[in-house]
């Protein structure tokens, strides 16, 4: 049987010691980081919204403002949205937000109670962009 010199036993030995399992990870952290920010660094899109908005209708694919009524997107990728004649303001924040346009149908109402705006929105035509938010859209509806 062999016997381990003093100091030296099977008891002392670390299979893997701790610091330099960190010091790896960190350094291949770094590395990742280097090789990602030298890729992404001259990316840019090669398509706008509306040539993909083309691409997809060449393709048959179809966008739930195509299904005609009184809103449409627009070859921009802005929706364009209709408001007839004696439409209530109820009627218009379900209909914006049953299409997705607003996030919150109760909130867009609110916000044209407090700055007494209910019976303001004009009849017509609105684009309204992706990044509007809903005090955006209600001031394009109200004209203000």
């Amino acid at each position: 049987m062999k016997h381990w010199p003093p100091g030296k036993g099977r008891d002392n030995v670390k299979l893997i010691d701790g610091k330099s399992v960190l010091l790896g990870m960190g350094i291949g952290i770094v590395i990742t980081s280097i090789l990602g920010f030298i890729f992404f660094l001259g990316y840019q899109p090669q398509l706008s919204d509306g040539e993909i908005i083309s691409r997809a209708r060449e393709l048959g694919m179809m966008d739930r403002f195509e299904a005609g009524g009184s809103i449409w997107r627009n070859q921009d990728g802005s929706v364009s949205f209709t408001v007839s004649e004696g439409e209530s303001s109820s009627l218009i924040a379900e209909r914006l937000y049953n299409a997705g346009i607003i996030d919150s149908s109760i909130e867009f109402e609110i916000m044209l109670k407090k700055a007494d705006l209910q019976d303001a929105i004009k009849p017509g035509e609105y684009r309204i962009d992706y990044d509007d938010d809903t005090k955006t859209i209600i001031d394009k509806m109200t004209g203000q």
